[in-house]
């Protein structure tokens, strides 16, 4: 039996902050450790324990087997063909992350040989085809590229793919007229806009200098006449669907067909993949319909209801590794007839069946209850064989969360196979450590974890490390709850906690870390429910990947007691213009050392309660 110091909670913050309420039990006798959300005592029997496979019941390490890449591939960056990528957050690379976030270009690589180098060190999320050719360090360093090896005697190709960003709404005058273009004709007169590069904002407004008024296809073909200047070949591609569909099929906004003006301005946007078409071909280069194409890959996929392995979770615009490894396949196909300098290096990329998650934690749950949790596994270029997933003691899986449950699972792998969400269940039997290797293994492929964080191989089995406890049960105790409300009904912020019954303990104030800064109060979009809001405090503003400076804390000391926290629930809403991330994490250690994830991955959409 352990006496727990203080447990504290962390959460990385969204655009609004939350209200806590933490549940808690002081008991005569505990384990003195947190427990993950509603894992309260069930009166159930306790069954008996499944059949184990031997084979993978050996407790996990973090460093088993050897560690697997997963979106690397062999190139060259002074093969005689450079292609330089130019695009936003579909064509960009991203490091390797829980949401197994990755751009077309960040993959491409794998269909060439070494004699073709593709730089994706340019093409950024947020980027319009207006806001890439003007902000410092863009377009500029793809020009020198070009400059420098048209002196050398190199060829030179510059891919081309926005319209994402160009979309959007412009609000009269607000920061996204920075990124915002109408597809072929301009009614509201927008004109260029002249960015300082020091801070990569727009400068000023001069109508003058701007005789096209900035549209979408008036950029493109800045992009193809500058290139062709400096000896290099442009290539034009359409943008990449988002998954707005009814009944299964991809919705004209979806196609980026804007046919409905926004507030404030004239008229709709209009066609950006016919825009895309149309400068392409009246300039004479080589362009790939990639909104067609991905339209009928993601109907496909929606048609088995398998969207969620193209593109990230909870998104419909970003694609994960399949995802872009097939945006890839569909520029390449595109361009072997058009290009045959280029068909000369293409390659067919090697099979992949690909992991989400390289650990599962379940936190700590009383024996004879059970906690489900689910990993994705993903199939490319593997039309035949079977993927085998074994679950170790503790544990077993199925394909279907209400599905039967066993200690083996079986996926025939076909060529229209897109992926299976594999559920994990975890049933503890008795008060001990359950951490343990689940092995995802395929019958002639070695799996990876695609773009989401490497972890181990034991062989040419995939290892996915899971943890969990049985925890003793409380007896006798008191109950109570401890609320952070975070605003008062005045809507000032408050950062002391309510607890009831009253005097029972004496939790700490909340406190925020120095990445955050307080804003005003706010109502949510949905409920009209007044939150506190912060905002980041960092010099970049609010980072694309997590950051360890973004955090909510609230600590409960426990003092002489020992705690039980049978439950921990809040309420989040993000504000602004874009989706936010969150996790929740707690730990018994002053420090906040060894802290134990309870969510991770979070998500909310821009507006969302």
């Amino acid at each position: 039996m352990k006496k727990t110091t203080a447990t504290k909670f962390r959460r990385a913050v969204s655009a609004l902050a939350l209200p806590l309420l933490l549940s808690a039990l002081i008991p005569s006798c505990a384990d003195g450790n947190s427990g993950s959300t509603d894992n309260q005592e069930k009166p159930q029997s306790i069954p008996e324990p499944p059949e184990e496979s031997p084979q993978n019941d050996e407790p996990y390490t973090d460093i088993t087997g050897t560690k697997t890449e997963t979106v690397t591939a062999d190139s060259d960056e002074n093969a005689d063909i450079q292609i330089v990528m130019c695009g936003d957050s579909i064509m960009r690379t991203y490091s390797a992350a829980d949401g197994d976030e990755t751009g077309w270009g960040q993959v491409l690589q794998f269909y060439f040989d070494t004699g073709v180098y593709v730089n994706n060190t340019l093409s950024n999320g947020g980027r319009s085809s207006k806001s890439f050719y003007y902000e410092s360090g863009r377009w500029e360093k793809v020009k020198e590229i070009l400059a420098e090896r048209k002196a050398a005697g190199k060829k030179t190709y510059v891919f081309v793919n926005f319209g994402h960003n160009d979309q959007k709404y412009s609000g009269n005058g607000s920061t996204f007229m920075n990124y915002a273009t109408f597809a072929k004709e301009n009614p509201d007169g927008w004109a260029e806009k002249t960015y300082t590069k020091e801070s990569n904002v727009i400068d000023s407004y001069d109508p003058t200098t701007s005789p096209d008024n900035g549209t979408y296809k008036d950029f493109l073909k800045k992009y193809i006449d500058e290139t062709k200047a400096l000896g290099g070949t442009p290539v034009i591609f359409s943008p990449f669907v988002r998954c707005y569909s009814s009944n299964g099929v991809i919705s004209d906004k979806g196609a980026h067909i804007l046919s409905e003006a926004y507030k404030d301005e004239s008229a709709a946007r209009g066609d950006y993949p016919a825009a895309a078409k149309e400068v392409a071909e009246e300039n004479k280069v080589a362009y790939v319909d990639l909104t067609s194409l991905s339209k009928a890959y993601v109907e496909s996929a929606l048609a088995q209801g398998k969207e969620k392995f193209v593109y990230w979770p909870n998104d419909t615009t970003h694609a994960c590794t399949l995802g872009a490894l097939k945006i890839a396949g569909m520029a390449v196909d595109g361009l072997k007839e058009q290009i045959p300098e280029l068909a000369s290096h293409m390659i067919t990329p090697e099979a992949r069946i690909m992991v989400r998650n390289n650990t599962i934690d379940f936190g700590r749950i009383y024996p004879s209850n059970e906690s489900v949790k689910s990993f994705k596994v993903s199939a490319f270029n593997a039309s035949s064989g079977k993927i085998t997933i074994t679950a170790p003691k503790g544990y077993t899986v199925s394909d279907s969360e209400s599905g039967t449950f066993a200690k083996t699972l079986e996926i025939e792998t076909t060529a229209d196979y897109f992926g299976t969400e594999v559920y994990v269940k975890f049933l503890p039997t008795e008060v001990a450590e359950y951490n343990y290797n689940l092995q995802v293994a395929h019958s002639s492929i070695t799996p990876d974890f695609g773009n989401s964080p490497v972890g181990s191989l034991s062989g040419n089995i995939l290892l996915i490390a899971l943890t969990g406890a049985g925890k003793q049960k409380a007896e006798g105790g008191q109950d109570y709850t401890v609320t952070w409300p975070m605003i008062d009904s005045s809507k000032a912020v408050v950062y002391t906690a309510n607890v009831d019954p009253e005097g029972v303990v004496s939790p700490s104030v909340a406190t925020i870390s120095s990445g955050l800064a307080e804003s005003s109060a706010k109502a949510d979009a949905v409920n009209k429910k007044y939150h506190t809001r912060f905002y980041s405090n960092l010099a970049a503003g609010w980072p694309g990947e997590k950051s360890e400076d973004l955090y909510i804390q609230f600590a409960l000391p426990a003092g002489s007691n020992n705690v039980v926290v049978n439950q921990i629930s809040m309420e989040l809403a993000s504000s602004g213009t874009g989706n936010m991330k969150w996790d929740v994490l707690y730990s018994t250690n002053d420090d906040f050392s060894s802290p134990v994830t309870i969510i991770q991955g979070g998500f909310l959409k821009q507006n969302e309660d």
